[in-house]
């Protein structure tokens, strides 16, 4: 794998976990009730936010639907990807 492709996805991943974070603060959800809520260890749900595990997709929706009771569209929503997404080069 390209280091650019690598890069992409610790950025990637950076963003996920930061929203994880974010709502979970706003909610004022601690980090043990939220990895109950989803069904998740919570040594697990710690060493997503310390960035140092990789969130698997199951492990992702659990944490959506069940933890933060929201819909998937809605956990993505607000312009997670806006700033990121790179301008589509011009054919000459």
């Amino acid at each position: 794998m390209n280091s650019e492709l690598k890069d992409l996805e610790k950025l990637y991943l950076g963003k996920l976990i930061n929203r994880i974070i974010t709502l979970r603060k706003e909610q004022g959800i601690s980090q043990e009730k939220l990895a109950t809520e989803s069904e998740i260890a919570r040594s697990l749900m710690r060493g997503y936010e310390r960035k140092e595990r990789n969130i698997s997709w199951a492990n992702l929706i659990r944490i959506i639907k069940f933890g933060f009771n929201m819909s998937v569209e809605e956990f993505f929503s607000e312009g997670f990807d806006r700033e990121l997404a790179k301008p589509k080069k011009k054919n000459k």
